[in-house]
């Protein structure tokens, strides 16, 4: 297993796309850019959102309407080390900092397709709650999103991490 990845500013900026045991590809678009022909601030808040529910629609079996738990978003982060733009290439990649009893801590990390250096480093904590009450069940995180979500502990210095070789 790689050392575990810090979360200091400093670590955040060596990033590398092997850091991320999950990774999609985004086009960008025209409307993603800003007057300075960079990518806008609020779309790396849509593509932190997108990979996570990407993966745990995909690979948890989670559905946003009929799922009995709903993870809510209790905090969230982006840090920019360089700016991403149109036309062009992002490859995202996600990982789990850390799996608690009633929350998951996810990082993602975004690179121009052709660039080594990390863009930004942002992510969120869910509370994992019931859909029907909003309250924290005795259960946590359900079994059925917490295994699968292991494969991506990886380099979070976490017990339960799995090696590269069994990446999904």
């Amino acid at each position: 297993m790689r050392p575990t990845l810090g979360l200091d500013l400093a670590s955040k900026k060596q990033r590398k796309r092997g850091d991320y045991m999950y990774r999609e590809d985004y086009r960008t678009r025209w409307a993603d850019n800003d007057m300075f022909h960079h990518l806008n601030n609020p779309i790396y808040g849509v593509l932190i959102d997108s990979i996570i529910n990407s993966y745990l629609i995909q690979y948890c079996g989670y559905s946003t309407s009929q799922s009995n738990h709903v993870g809510l978003v209790a905090n969230s982060y982006c840090d920019y080390f360089g700016a991403a733009h149109y036309p062009g290439m992002l490859d995202v990649g996600l990982r789990v900092v850390k799996i608690g009893n009633s929350s998951v801590m996810y990082e993602v990390g975004v690179f121009q397709r052709g660039e080594d250096q990390v863009k930004a480093v942002g992510g969120f904590t869910q509370i994992w709650v019931d859909r029907a009450t909003n309250k924290v069940t005795p259960e946590g995180v359900p079994t059925s999103v917490k295994q699968p979500l292991r494969p991506l502990l990886e380099g979070s210095g976490n017990e339960g991490a799995m090696t590269k070789s069994a990446k999904l």
